[in-house]
């Protein structure tokens, strides 16, 4: 099967799960999406705000090449809260990432894989200072933490890369 067709199948496997979910159940999974969420977001704006649109388009991407494996079940369950649908990848922009198109990533900071808004190159990690070098990892140890919990509702791997997940 190719990508696209996994693409699609975990896209509406997730959904199933998701809305199949006890009420009690789906209602813990959000309120720790939600948390996720806000701290992807939080995480994608500290290296904003300190120059990483420059270098990255500088750099013309080159840790995104590998991103067709970085979108999660959880990414897909963020989606699936929100109501939002997610991108359409495409897949036949090898070997770029096919969440990306010349502008940049084609999500929304607080819809972007773990993967993607904890890693800095070491460019990025030079404009920093201080200050927000330890924002960055509390909020990175934060993100961790609370994907785990979200794992722990039904002891899945919530985390684990959607094409991987469902192939």
């Amino acid at each position: 099967m190719n990508d696209q067709a996994v693409w699609e199948q975990a896209i509406i496997t997730t959904g199933s799960w998701y809305f199949g979910l006890p009420a009690d159940k789906r209602a813990e999974l959000d309120e720790l999406l939600e948390e996720i969420m806000l701290l992807k977001q939080k995480l994608v704006e500290l290296v904003t705000s300190s120059g990483s649109s420059t270098i990255c388009r500088n750099c013309g991407g080159q840790c995104c090449l590998l991103g067709r494996y970085h979108v999660s079940v959880l990414d897909i369950l963020a989606y699936r809260k929100t109501g939002v649908e997610p991108v359409i990848p495409d897949f036949t922009a090898s070997p770029a990432c096919p969440y990306s198109e010349v502008s940049g990533c084609l999500m929304a900071s607080r819809y972007r894989p773990v993967t993607c808004v904890i890693f800095n190159c070491q460019p990025i990690e030079d404009q920093l200072t201080p200050t927000e070098r330890d924002s960055l990892h509390e909020y990175e140890s934060r993100l961790r933490a609370t994907v785990a919990r979200a794992g722990r509702i039904h002891n899945i791997r919530i985390n684990r890369p959607l094409l991987l997940s469902c192939n």
